[in-house]
């Protein structure tokens, strides 16, 4: 029998998918010593039980990660049966190459780390030169969250565009739109810094549609999506952002308030989360019966 353990990054999803998995729940305790270190301790025993951790590794990534090892290992030395991670946002995938000399891969290297699993199901990674997960991460799966923005969208939009603020967009916006059987636009990005992009491709239209919505996998400072606004307005009256996950960092999610509406999933919990993905995460735990 699978117990559901909800790590600290989303204890309130874990909680919604072990009901609709008809699985019992346990949190997980984490303290925290003067210094910084991490202790995590189980409630009850977990000998001989399958044990499935839902995690969102944000905020604080490190101590995340720090938290996910320590656990994991202990549930090993506990003699659990099976080990299952459902991460709900996934760090240090951008790195997948050796971009400068001597500079880690750190793909790779976190994928080893999470190799004691025995099945690590990930919510849209965040995937560049790879195209599969499995390219270098063998015991992963992917949870897509196209169902849900599609129902989200179909739901809340008649009169609408879809659109893709970069080429590596495409990967999500395009199934959106075959379900939604609408045409989608892919811009094209040329970064300038870390934080600047310039983005281009749409040609002004007389007729405008009342929204465009701009999607993407992961909303950090917003530089893109900003940018992407302003090619948008050439097609549409208002915008909205849609992101699976919303990081929102330097007050992103205020500056993107001021030019549309501003969407994104419960993989990382805030104030723009409207798009639940309980049901996604519980039908990925369904395939493991």
């Amino acid at each position: 029998m699978g117990v559901i353990i909800g790590c600290s990054g989303a204890k309130n999803l874990a909680k919604a998918v072990a009901k609709k998995s008809k699985l019992s729940y346990s949190d997980l305790i984490v303290e925290k010593f003067p210094d910084g270190e991490l202790k995590v301790r189980f409630k009850s025993s977990v000998k001989g039980k399958t044990i499935i951790f839902i995690q969102s590794y944000f905020p604080a990534v490190n101590d995340k990660l720090t938290e996910m090892l320590l656990v994991a290992h202990t549930a090993k030395e506990l003699k659990s049966k099976k080990l299952i991670l459902m991460a709900l946002y996934f760090p240090y995938l951008r790195e997948d190459k050796r971009f400068e000399k001597h500079e880690s891969i750190s793909a790779k290297i976190i994928a080893k780390f999470h190799k004691i699993f025995d099945k690590v199901f990930i919510v849209e990674p965040h995937l560049h030169r790879f195209k599969r997960l499995r390219a270098f991460f063998p015991n992963t799966e992917k949870i897509s969250t196209t169902k849900e923005i599609s129902a989200y969208i179909k739901k809340n939009f008649k009169d609408f565009v879809l659109i893709g603020p970069d080429q590596e967009s495409a990967q999500w916006v395009e199934p959106i739109a075959d379900i939604l059987k609408t045409k989608s636009i892919i811009l094209k990005k040329k970064r300038l810094t870390p934080e600047k992009v310039k983005i281009s491709n749409i040609k002004a239209e007389k007729k405008k549609v009342k929204t465009a919505i701009i999607i993407d996998d992961i909303i950090s400072t917003g530089g893109t999506m900003l940018e992407a606004a302003k090619e948008a307005k050439k097609l549409a009256k208002q915008v909205c952002f849609i992101g699976i996950h919303g990081i929102f960092a330097k007050n992103a999610l205020n500056k993107l308030k001021k030019i549309g509406i501003v969407v994104s999933t419960n993989s990382i919990p805030s104030a723009a989360s409207k798009i639940d993905l309980s049901d996604a995460v519980a039908a990925a735990i369904k395939k493991l019966k």
